[in-house]
C-alpha cells in the first residue's frame, strides 16, 4: 500500500523533531507492506535516505512549492495512508488525505499541542485515523483540549541509536580545550531560544558557586546556540559564576557523543519538553542525567528508575539532586542501565504494530 508523508524536516535537518522523523522513516521504509513517497520542507537534499523511500526536498523553505508537490504527489501516487509530521501540516495533509479518501495519521512532538492549535490543526487531528504522542504527558495535554477519541492516541516513544552513543573516556583534546583536568563537569545541549527559556539553564547557573563549594572544582558546559545566550550569560555573571561556565556553541550530532562522555552529570531541569531526546543520548554515553518532573522528561527517564527526576521550580531540591549526583560518580565503562527500553529494535516493532492498525 502506498503512503505519503509531509515532514518539516528529516534527513539532512538538524534538531530533535528531525532525528525524530528521521527514525520514523527509517523504520516505514524498511517495512515490506509500505511503498513510501515522503517530502520535506527543510533540509539538505545531498544526506540520502534509505533506497526503499522516495524522500524528496521539492523547494527549501517555500511552502506553497511545498504544498503544490503534496498535492502532485497525492494525485500521482493515490496513497492509502497521508502522515502529517507535524500537528501544524494539519491544514495541508487533511485536506489531501480527503480528496486521496486515504487514512490520516498525525505525529505530535510536544509542545504545539499542549494547549489549543488552530482550527485547521485541530481539525486535522480531531479527524485522524491515529495520533502518535512522543511521551503520556503530551497525550494528557493533548486529549485535555481536542475532541478525539481517546483510543486513537497512541503514545510512539522516541529512540536511541545505541551504536552511535556509547560510554567511554573523556576526550583528552575536549578536557584541554576547556581546562577540565579535575573538574566536574554538568553539562545541558540545548537550543538557546528566548522562546525555550523552559529548558532550565537559567535554574542551574546561580546554583554554581555553592555546588562548587559543596563538590570542589566544577565547571558547566552549555552546548547550543541562540538569541538567549546574552541573558544567561548575565544572569551567570550576576551569580558570580562567569568563571564556572562555558557556552559552547553549536555542536554537531556527530561531535555530541564526546560532550557526552566529558560530562559528570547531565542536567536540563525542563518544564517544557515533550520528551527529551538528549536524555537518552546521555544515558547511552553513560552519563547520569537529572530533568525536571514538570513534562515528558519523566517519560525519557521511565518515572526516575534511569535517573534523577526533580521539581524544577525548587533551586534546593535542584541543588541537592546535582550534588548527590556528582558525589556518587559515573562509570566510563557501562551506559545507563535500562536505556535499551528505547532501543531501535523497539522502536521498528512499535511502527510495525502502528502500520498494522492502519492497514
Amino acid at each position: 500500500m502506498h503512503w505519503l508523508g509531509l515532514f518539516p524536516g528529516a534527513y539532512g535537518d538538524e534538531g530533535g523533531i528531525a532525528q525524530f522523523n528521521r527514525h520514523l522513516l527509517d523504520a516505514l521504509a524498511a517495512d515490506p507492506r509500505i511503498d513510501l513517497t515522503a517530502l520535506g520542507l527543510a533540509g539538505n537534499p545531498a544526506v540520502l535516505a534509505p533506497r526503499s523511500l522516495r524522500w524528496r526536498i521539492p523547494a527549501t523553505g517555500s511552502a506553497a512549492n511545498f504544498g503544490l508537490s503534496a498535492a502532485a504527489a497525492a494525485l500521482a501516487h493515490r496513497p492509502r495512508v497521508v502522515i502529517s509530521g507535524h500537528a501544524h501540516f494539519g491544514a495541508l495533509a487533511y485536506p489531501i488525505a480527503t480528496l486521496a479518501r486515504a487514512r490520516l495519521l498525525t505525529i505530535t512532538h510536544g509542545v504545539e499541542v499542549w494547549q489549543k492549535t488552530s482550527f485547521a490543526a485541530h481539525t486535522a487531528i480531531r479527524r485522524s485515523t491515529l495520533v502518535t504522542t512522543v511521551s503520556r504527558y503530551t497525550r494528557e495535554r493533548l486529549l485535555s483540549w481536542c475532541q478525539v477519541a481517546p483510543e486513537r492516541v497512541i503514545v510512539l516513544a522516541n529512540t536511541i541509536d545505541l551504536t552511535r552513543y556509547q560510554s567511554g573516556p573523556r576526550s583528552p583534546q575536549l578536557e584541554a580545550r576547556f581546562g577540565l583536568a579535575g573538574k566536574k563537569v554538568l553539562l545541558t545541549v540545548g537550543r538557546l531560544s528566548a522562546l525555550e527559556r523552559y529548558k532550565g539553564h537559567d535554574r542551574v547557573l546561580p546554583l554554581l558557586p555553592e555546588l562548587a563549594r559543596a563538590v570542589g572544582p566544577l565547571h558547566y558546559l552549555i552546548a547550543g546556540a541562540g538569541d538567549d545566550r546574552a541573558r544567561l550569560e548575565a544572569i551567570a555573571a550576576n551569580a558570580g559564576a562567569s568563571g564556572l561556565v562555558t557556552f559552547v556553541g553549536f555542536v554537531p550530532d556527530d561531535a555530541l557523543a564526546d560532550y557526552y562522555r566529558l560530562a559528570d552529570a547531565f542536567v536540563m531541569p525542563s518544564t517544557g519538553e515533550g520528551f527529551g531526546i538528549v536524555y537518552l543520548e546521555a544515558m547511552a554515553s553513560g552519563c547520569p542525567v537529572i530533568a525536571g518532573d514538570r513534562d515528558g522528561s519523566r517519560d525519557a527517564l521511565r518515572d526516575g528508575a534511569l535517573g534523577r527526576l526533580v521539581n524544577p521550580d525548587d533551586g534546593r531540591d535542584l541543588r541537592d539532586a546535582i550534588i548527590a549526583t556528582l558525589q556518587q560518580g559515573r562509570s566510563h565503562e557501562d551506559r545507563i542501565a535500562g536505556v535499551e527500553h528505547f532501543d531501535l529494535p523497539r522502536f521498528h516493532a512499535d511502527v510495525r504494530a502502528l502500520v498494522t492498525r492502519l492497514e
